[in-house]
Parts: C-alpha cells; structure tokens; sequence
C-alpha cells in the first residue's frame, strides 16, 4: 500500500511505502502537477555498468496534461520514495523526461493513458556537452575534473565518489567525446594497482549518486554489511526456524521484518558457457600489439590460473578446471588473439615525460578478463521492496538443495545458486505495492 505518511504506519505489511514527492514540473510553461494520485506505476532502473539512471512512469490522466502543461519533453520530475519503515531514509530524485510513448485514448473518451520515459540530470546534460581539452595527472582527478566543468553542482556535489587512482596520464580528450564517453574512457586507462592486484575501474550512477570505483573496492564496500535472503518453495523451508536464525546474523541482525528476506521469485540467467569464455578470452588470451613510434611488434598474454587465487571474488572456483586432463590446451596458451595499434606518446618530453598509452599491453587484457567474468553467473531475484538496495551491494542467497530428500538436509543449500552475489543490476517498481527486481551476479562459479 503507497501512503502519504513520512513515518511508518501501525499496521505495516511487506511492500508498503511512503511516496513523498512526484510532482512533473514543465520548464517553458512553469506549471506543474502532482503526480501521486495519477501514476499507475513507477520503474527505476540502476545498472553497474550504466553512467545513467533511468525511470518510467505510467501515468492515468483525465485532465489532459500533455496539452495543458504542456508536455513536450522539457520537463522535470522530482521523485521521493522510502520503504515505510520509520528507520529508513528517504531516495530523492531528479528525473528529466525525455520521451512520451504508449498513448492510449480510454474508452470513455474522457481519459488517457501514456508512459513517461526519464533520465537523470546528469544523463540528460551530457548529450549537450562536449570535451576537446587536455588533462594531465591521475585519471581519480581527471574525472573530478570532467564533472566540475561541465555538470552544474546540483548534478554532481555530495553525490560523487570516486577511489583514488595511482596513474599518471597525459590525455586530450577529443571534442567528439561527451563528459560521461570521456570518463568511461578514463575508467579502461585507470588502476590502482598493477600485475595480479590490478582491479578495473567502473563508472555509474546509483540512487545515491555517481560512482568511479575498482571493481574491487565495489566488492569490499558492498560486503560491509551483506543482506541475506532466503528462497524456498514446494516442501522446503520458507524461513530458518527460530532457533536457526542466529545461524544467519545477516537476518537477524539487519534489523528488518524477517519476510522482507524472503525471494519472492528466483530464476537463473546463465551460470556458465565454456564455449563462450574460451572464444573470448575470459581463460586465456594474447594482445599483439602493433608500436607505430617505436616500430615494435609486442606480445602480451594472460592467464585466468595466473591471478585466480589472489583476485578479489566471490565464489569459490575458477570456470576451467585444471584436473581437466586436456586442461594444457586451454591454460597453458593462448586460446584468443587481439590485435592493438599504439602510439604510446602523446605529449611527451624530459619536462612532460608521462606516458599516455602505459601500461595499456596490460591492462587491456586484465580489464576485458575482470569485467567479463561478471557474466560467469546471473541470476534475478524478487523481493519486497528495500529502498536501500543499490547496484553494487553483496547479498548472501540461502538456496536450498534441489532434491527429494531437501526438507531432511537440515541447513544444506545448493552451493551453486547459493553463497555471495553482487547486484548489478535493479528494478525498482513503485505500484500499490512496492517490489525490487535485483540482477545478481558473481565472478567466480559454486562448485
């Protein structure tokens, strides 16, 4: 049940929210309408590998807003939602919207029905904006510097966290780039660290705001405090037993109702595909590199086995098994070939000498393996709505065994569908109920 009320009600239930504010607001004729009482349904979307946030908002209308506003896409929608639980903070939004489709006349004539497509600020400026300057120093501060110049404060500051980097460049970024092209550039050239403790940076943006961080660094954040959640079905258990529940202090301590830590709704996406991780290069890969200052002919291979054991995962065991007897073929060379062209200087002298290719033999094959092997398993689980989820959290899934004999198997999960997994992905839905889609996924597989 939606409420207006800024606290918890008495009578809470699973799926109840308090919505604050949705008011659409037309920037060339200043009017503007609430929107609570007229929205069907409300759709936000976070991805990890998406520098945008995007929404929609279905809308049942029998004043004809498109006209009156009027609405044409220069408008703005101000959005704040919370779980209704007194102890959660409100998610405060700023939306653009950017394309009206779905219009359908109802029956009686009087009224209509349309959706609302929205985008943040942030997203919404950069299709206006454009670099074409040059940059010097550590990608961390070239990104700071990315934001201030061309974002309005109100887009970025208290919303922006980026991880220190330990690199030195000399950039110009081109004039074709847009802020956010440039800065996920940056994030391919970025470490800080190199060798077997290389992570690869990301950038996006959550209902908290933006974020350029390692892939490590997201990993260790979101384990801080690891939600834990529960799937049954059939015979098996619903919940742990009370007894149990110290057994899961992720539960029993995270201070919610204990429902909102069963999946409603579980299925698997992809867990593997040993045909696909081989082609493209997630076990083992070679770059040639082609040197056009120096004439040079360079060769770089990498090896899943060579960083397994020290690379921050979640999971236990790599996607390709030495006890394999044909392991060799696959682990001990090459088994994909990418070719790169390089020009490693671009303002270089004895008083400039920064590199502005370093390090990229590399890194291009250590990033392309790290981002990739997120795609080793994903699943998609439904839960009560938990406005404090975000893209890049780590939840444990209690997933019990798929077997005849489970409800017998006291505290036996399924080691493949259960353990860590990251939320790379989230569907926020808003209706008289609200629930929380979350794509997860793991680098790593269960057995």
């Amino acid at each position: 049940m939606a409420t207006q009320a800024v606290s918890g009600n008495n009578l809470h239930k699973p799926g109840d929210y308090t919505l604050e504010k949705c008011v659409l607001t037309s920037l060339v004729s200043g009017a503007f309408v609430d929107l609570s009482n007229l929205f069907k349904k409300i759709e936000i979307y976070e991805d990890i590998f998406s520098h945008t946030l995007t929404a929609k908002i279905i809308v049942e209308d029998a004043h004809n807003f498109p006209e009156r506003l009027p609405i044409s896409g220069q408008e703005k929608v101000e959005l704040s939602f919370k779980t209704d639980l007194d102890e959660f903070k409100p998610v405060e939004l700023v939306f653009r919207v950017y394309k009206f489709d779905s219009h359908v006349i109802g029956e009686t004539g009087k009224t209509q029905q349309y959706v609302l497509h929205l985008m943040s600020e942030g997203g919404y400026f950069d299709y206006s904006a454009y670099c074409g300057y040059a940059m010097a120093g550590s990608v961390a501060d070239m990104v700071k510097g990315v934001f201030s110049k061309h974002f309005p404060e109100a887009v970025w500051k208290d919303r922006l966290d980026i991880q220190p980097t330990k690199d030195n460049y000399s950039f110009v970024l081109p004039q074709s780039s847009t802020p956010f092209k440039a800065i996920n550039w940056l994030a391919s050239k970025a470490h800080s660290s190199t060798g077997k403790d290389y992570s690869p940076y990301l950038f996006y943006e959550t209902l908290d705001g933006y974020r350029f961080k390692s892939l490590s660094k997201i990993m260790d954040d979101g384990s801080a405090n690891p939600m834990g959640y529960i799937y049954s079905m059939g015979n098996n258990r619903a919940l742990p037993y009370e007894q149990e529940r110290t057994q899961h202090p992720d539960i029993a301590n995270s201070g919610m109702p204990v429902l909102y830590h069963k999946i409603q709704d579980l299925e698997e996406l992809e867990r593997f595909d040993a045909a696909s991780n081989i082609m493209n290069g997630l076990i083992s890969s070679r770059v040639r590199v082609h040197d056009l200052m120096r004439k040079q002919v360079r060769d770089v291979e990498f090896f899943e086995d060579g960083v397994f054991e020290s690379m921050r995962k979640l999971g236990d065991k790599p996607r390709f098994k030495a006890e394999d007897p044909e392991s060799a073929r696959v682990l001990k060379r090459a088994a994909v070939y990418n070719y790169m062209p390089t020009t490693p200087y671009t303002v270089h002298s004895k008083a400039n000498p920064i590199l502005d290719n370093f390090n990229v033999e590399s890194l291009f094959l250590a990033r392309k393996y790290h981002v990739g092997s997120f795609l080793t398993q994903k699943l998609v689980a439904t839960i009560f709505g938990d406005s404090r989820r975000r893209v890049g959290d780590v939840v444990n899934l209690n997933v019990p065994k798929m077997q005849s004999d489970s409800p017998y198997l006291q505290g036996e999960n399924d080691p493949n569908m259960s353990g860590q997994f990251m939320i790379t992905g989230i569907r926020h839905t808003l209706t008289t109920s609200y629930s929380v889609k979350m794509e997860l996924s793991r680098n790593c597989m269960g057995v």
